[in-house]
């Protein structure tokens, strides 16, 4: 991480009230730039910040924004307004997990994690685009290696991430003349409470215990991600093995992939 590559500059950031958002907004915040937060609950750090609890370098601003919801979104914006008229990094970080078989998840279930994990992120994207042209600035979406392929007991989180892949390819050859660039950032299993927070076929909340395999920590990964803002060559970005072993069998040996997906995920949607 250098810090004078963010000095001064407006970052807005999504989902920094837990897991790798608020890894994002602890580090970045100790650099003298400007943070937008927006998410459903203030973070911790701001409600420090607010009681004088604890002091940052930098300027923190929390907007609560529910952003499955396009008003929110737009109210959102309207106050961002009022801070700033450019934008040089949007993080966008919320998203929701999903957990059911394929034939035993209802269709509302893809439009709510649809509306967090795709069209949330689309619609404040394309409302701050004014801001990051401007500043010729960079989109960073978090996704999955589960939106690389179709993962089994995963359809719909899979579908919605892949989906978020597909929009981001095209706008960054469509708007590189511009001097934009958009990142798909694809961490490993993370040490946060996303299963937790998740939710199941018929749109429930999971309450699923923390993976126990080996994990990234949320401040590893938050790490990375600034490293691949910091490189102007990022596009998708992995960053362990699973990630790169998929992508390279999605191509070359899907159906090896498919038997090993079957094998080692197979508890899951049985």
């Amino acid at each position: 991480m250098h810090a004078e590559a963010w000095a001064g500059k407006t970052i807005v950031l999504t989902g920094g009230s837990s897991g790798i958002g608020e890894a994002l907004l602890e580090l970045l915040s100790r650099i003298q730039c400007r943070i937008i937060n927006l998410s459903r609950t203030e973070p911790e750090l701001v409600t420090k910040i607010g009681k004088k609890k604890e002091k940052r370098s930098a300027e923190i601003f929390h907007i609560t924004t529910d952003l499955s919801s396009e008003k929110d979104i737009d109210k959102a914006v309207s106050k961002i307004a009022k801070i700033t008229d450019e934008v040089n990094v949007l993080f966008n970080n919320a998203g929701i997990t999903t957990h059911s078989r394929f034939d035993e998840t209802r269709v509302e279930t893809f439009h709510k994690a649809f509306a967090i994990n795709f069209f949330g992120p689309i619609h404040l994207n394309l409302r701050l685009l004014p801001y990051l042209k401007k500043a010729k600035g960079v989109v960073l979406v978090t996704s999955t290696v589960s939106g690389l392929y179709g993962i089994p007991g995963r359809s719909v989180y899979s579908s919605s991430k892949a989906a978020l892949h597909a929009a981001m390819d095209s706008a960054r050859i469509e708007l590189s003349e511009q001097g934009l660039r958009f990142i798909t950032f694809c961490p490993p299993y993370t040490k946060t409470n996303l299963r937790s927070h998740g939710i199941d076929g018929d749109g429930n909340l999971l309450r699923e215990g923390q993976y126990q395999g080996k994990s990234r920590s949320p401040e590893d990964v938050a790490r990375k991600m600034i490293e691949s803002v910091e490189n102007k060559n990022s596009r998708l970005v992995l960053i362990d093995s699973s990630g790169f072993l998929l992508k390279w069998l999605r191509t070359v040996w899907p159906a090896l992939l498919e038997r090993i997906l079957f094998k080692k995920l197979y508890k899951d949607f049985h």
